[in-house]
């Protein structure tokens, strides 16, 4: 007699037409079952690859990059709640009602990025996961309905090490005014992770990627995308549509930051998320699939602070969109960077000299003055250098310099007095008792170089009541006020503006100055930028009225465009109506002047 055949795929038993060995059957099924479960390798579970460079987002890498080469580093710390959910690793009922909601319950990871920006356009970067602490539990597959696919296992606790991630990226194009930037970015992971517990993939992976952005007045939209390569892996059974498969991938973000009080702070948001691109024997199909197919948000902020704004700290919240691997119920982190310029290197010391010195020798053959600089380099091919001027490699002699300051006579307004070196105005050989010209000496002047007032605080002696200088910006402690929708200047704003003349008159080395007129958003746009620039203009015409040189000044309205605080409360339109004054060209007062070439002496 003839018996039908079928496999079960768990027990290895085959149904037969006997009732009692089918039973036989079920239970050799029933306590197979568990031993038959294994544990195996993971793959890196957590979706979020933190970028950390300085402008960059917690998600989002950004196409810009530090006009001088820097070298920067950035701490995180991340929690995320259920990143993986039972849901989508079965879609067994009997497995699902017995079984905790997430495989994986809670993670803390630390990420960290190391790397350098360079010729303002690439930056190469290394970035290293370590999850410290994780915990979870496998699900009940014992619950689950007879015949089933096998079931598998995984190691829950952690802690779990990541692949190491090197960034190479680059700015292909930017606009002129840097508000628009394409770039492109080369993802490589090394297999360092920990592949048993949700670390690592177990191979080398590799992604490549674009990334661009777009600024509309003070917002910058950002975008980036590309594709993923990594090793497949599978928990379960994916093909038959109850697991897990990954492999390669399709990823994006989106996004969006506003820069509040000229950058120092910034807030921004994103939704980001992937798709799996393959399909195998091994993963079953993995495009659009729901546990293939994670999809998050995040809030976040940025402060910058310390000395030159070289540091930041930074916090972000999100949840997900999609219930799929990775994406967890709650994702926190927190992060800390610095960057530093990195200086670069000079022939200034004595070896360094020597050496250059030296080459030359084997590269040229005339030294008439035999100083060791060849004479097609010599600016003083018959006078030997002494070695003590102020260009040492020059091939001159030291110019004469009688008062011996160090400035020399043809440069020195006081060639028979030394400078006394005090910081304030050091270039020009001159001694100085008053430099601003206010009637309060230098020494106990808390403000030498802009002109004040007598008063008996130390640290106001001597300082203007409504100006500041910050940088390259004198900044207002009074706002200019103008006339109800007109350019002409309020009587009560002539104080101020006259610190701003006398400080420009007390200093020459403030060579141009921009003055900027801005108003709120209320009013139609043309208008708006009218007004701004001809309050602006009226504000210029003021100053050069009161002894200002205009071809050190210029005027410019740039009407609602710039805001500094919210337009939507009157707090914040009255911040954004304002007048500006922004140093453009100054000279360095503490160096040595040498005039140009058409104005020295024949």
């Amino acid at each position: 007699m003839a018996r039908d055949e079928r496999d079960t795929g768990r027990s290895g038993c085959k149904f037969g037409v006997r009732g009692q060995v089918a039973a036989a059957c079920a239970v050799a099924a029933t306590l197979t079952s568990a031993p038959a479960a294994a544990q195996q390798k993971t793959f890196h579970l957590d979706r979020l690859e933190v970028p950390g460079a300085p402008d960059d987002g917690v998600v989002l890498f950004r196409p810009v990059t530090a006009d001088r080469p820097i070298f920067f580093a950035q701490l995180g710390l991340g929690y995320s709640l259920d990143p993986l959910h039972t849901r989508n690793i079965t879609n067994d009922s009997g497995t699902l009602r017995a079984s905790s909601a997430a495989v994986i319950h809670d993670q803390l990871t630390q990420y960290m990025t190391a790397g350098f920006q360079f010729m303002d356009r690439f930056t190469l970067a290394a970035s290293l996961p370590v999850t410290w602490v994780q915990d979870g539990t496998n699900p009940n597959y014992s619950a689950g309905i007879f015949g089933g696919p096998a079931a598998t296992t995984v190691q829950t606790s952690g802690p779990a090490a990541g692949d190491i991630r090197i960034d190479l990226r680059a700015v292909a194009w930017r606009s002129r005014d840097k508000k628009a930037a394409l770039g492109g970015q080369l993802n490589v992971w090394a297999p360092t992770g920990t592949a048993s517990n949700f670390g690592g993939d177990g191979g080398a992976t590799a992604m490549i990627a674009v990334n661009g952005e777009y600024t509309v007045k003070f917002i910058t939209v950002v975008a980036n995308t590309g594709f993923a390569f990594r090793p497949v892996n599978s928990i379960n059974d994916p093909t038959n549509h109850n697991g897990l498969g990954i492999g390669d991938e399709w990823r994006w973000a989106l996004g969006a930051f506003v820069p509040l009080k000229d950058g120092k702070y910034r807030v921004g948001a994103t939704i980001f998320g992937q798709t799996g691109i393959e399909s195998s024997p091994i993963i079953g199909d993995t495009a659009f699939t729901r546990q293939n197919s994670p999809i998050e948000w995040n809030a976040e902020g940025r402060m910058k602070f310390g000395p030159f704004d070289h540091y930041w700290v930074g916090a972000s919240i999100g949840t997900r969109f999609t219930q799929a691997y990775g994406a967890p119920d709650l994702r926190i982190l927190a992060l800390v960077g610095m960057y530093v310029p990195i200086m670069e290197s000079s022939a200034a010391s004595p070896e360094a000299r020597m050496a250059q010195r030296m080459k030359w020798r084997e590269q040229a053959v005339g030294d008439a003055d035999h100083d060791g600089i060849p004479d097609d380099i010599d600016a003083c091919p018959s006078d030997p250098e002494d070695h003590q001027g102020n260009d040492p490699s020059d091939g001159c002699p030291l110019p004469p310099d009688k008062d011996g300051d160090g400035i020399p006579d043809q440069y020195d307004k006081c060639p028979d007095v030394p400078e006394d070196k005090d910081g304030i105005d050091d270039g020009d050989g001159c001694p100085e008792e008053d430099a601003d010209k206010d009637g309060v000496p230098d020494v106990t002047d808390a403000c030498p170089k802009e002109p004040g007032q007598p008063s008996p605080d130390p640290k106001k002696n001597g300082c203007p009541q409504f100006i500041k200088m910050e940088g390259s910006v004198v900044r207002i402690l009074q706002q200019v006020h103008f006339a109800y929708n007109s350019a002409t200047i309020l009587p009560d704003s002539f104080p101020m503006l006259g610190e701003i003349a006398n400080l420009l008159k007390v200093n020459s080395g403030i060579k141009h100055m921009s003055i900027e007129g801005h108003t709120d958003d209320r009013g139609p746009d043309d208008y708006n930028q009218k007004l701004s620039q001809a309050r602006a203009t009226s504000v210029m015409t003021w100053l050069v009225g009161h002894g200002v040189d205009a071809t050190r000044l210029e005027a410019h309205g740039y009407g609602e465009a710039k805001p500094i605080d919210d337009n939507s409360t009157e707090k914040g339109r009255t911040a954004n109506r304002r007048v500006e004054f922004k140093i453009l060209e100054e000279e360095d007062s503490n160096q040595v002047q040498k005039p140009k070439r058409n104005e020295e002496t024949p």
